[in-house]
């Protein structure tokens, strides 16, 4: 804590006009320490994002930052020494402790429920893991929260009340003329529940992933490393695909073809383009514009829902990874059995 220094004029029996010092203590050791492998972490963020993730960065110095508040409010009484001795256990389980408290808390908190302090917890073990590792010190021994208490699934049943809401919307136009959106909706829904892929994944498939052969339909995702493994090289993985999947596949091709010929330079190789009312017809599809499809989707669903009278606990979910995890849950489930 600083303290006010005060100067005194030159006759002791008056005081003079005063100058307030402030007298800033020095950083501690294991503060300029955690600076350095800090330092570390951003150069390879500018360097290799794909190791150290802009993400990733932001949650190292969220810790740090973290880390540096709790000190003065006693970890250990050598935690200032050293980055060994603000990373050895007892200080990583008080800062914890005073991190689960709220005592670190600079704003208000975003998601106040259990599951959402869960993933906190998990991503400052992580990344004080990360540290340490960085540092050459052991790694602290610390249970992580599962996944699973702030990962959350849904009834499977969703996957057939979004299935029928899509149908019920494609059978009001004749096939011939279905907007192209829906055609392509129809489709990416069916790859979702075949073979579910993230958005990010479902936003960089190609036409050369797929496999249009009948019984034999098959679609490789090139599934994208997660969590700790970030760095590691993207591992493809082939999905078989339904005949209805297929048949839903091929129908989306067709409007693809039309889609590009309204397009002038490169043709793309994405399989998921945009379509009208999007004012750029044909150029590829992000995963921001599949998650924005997808909630205006369950959006429709949870109207009708409402009109029904259906509790709120029952109302589809508006998140793509929300019901990707149930399907996911599912399918682990049906496999263990």
């Amino acid at each position: 804590m600083s303290t006010t220094a005060r100067l005194t004029s030159d006759r002791a029996d008056r005081t003079g006009p005063a100058a307030a010092l402030t007298v800033v203590p020095p950083t501690a050791p294991a503060l300029v320490e955690l600076g350095r492998v800090l330092d570390v972490f951003r150069t390879v963020n500018r360097t290799a994002k794909d190791v150290v993730s802009d993400a990733r960065l932001q949650q190292l110095e969220w810790v740090a930052s973290e880390l540096a508040i709790a000190l003065p409010l006693g970890l250990t009484e050598s935690a200032d020494e050293s980055l060994a001795e603000l990373l050895a256990p007892d200080a990583v389980h008080a800062y914890l402790q005073l991190a689960r408290s709220g005592f670190l808390r600079t704003m208000p908190t975003v998601d106040p429920s259990p599951a959402g302090a869960d993933a906190s917890e998990r991503i400052r073990i992580y990344c004080i893991e990360a540290l340490a590792r960085q540092a050459k010190l052991p790694r602290p021994d610390l249970a992580k929260p599962d996944w699973r208490t702030f990962r959350p699934t849904v009834s499977p049943r969703f996957r057939d009340i979004i299935s029928k809401h899509l149908d019920d919307e494609a059978a009001k136009w004749p096939e011939a003329e279905r907007p192209d959106s829906i055609v392509r909706g129809l489709a990416m829904w069916a790859v979702m529940c075949d073979a579910l892929p993230r958005l990010g994944e479902l936003e960089s498939m190609r036409l050369a992933d797929l496999t249009l052969d009948g019984a034999a339909s098959t679609l490789t995702i090139i599934r994208q490393p997660q969590g700790g493994l970030r760095g590691r090289m993207p591992e493809p993985e082939t999905a078989p695909l339904s005949e209805t999947t297929a048949r839903r596949l091929r129908d989306w091709l067709g409007r693809r073809e039309n889609l590009l010929t309204r397009l002038q330079g490169g043709v793309p190789t994405h399989l998921w383009l945009s379509a009208y009312p999007h004012p750029d017809e044909g150029v590829p599809i992000h995963r921001r514009g599949i998650s924005r499809w997808y909630k205006k989707v369950a959006d429709a669903v949870q109207r009708q829902q409402d009109k029904e009278g259906t509790a709120e606990e029952d109302l589809v979910p508006t998140r793509w990874e929300t019901m990707r995890r149930t399907f996911l849950a599912e399918r682990e489930a049906r496999e263990a059995s």
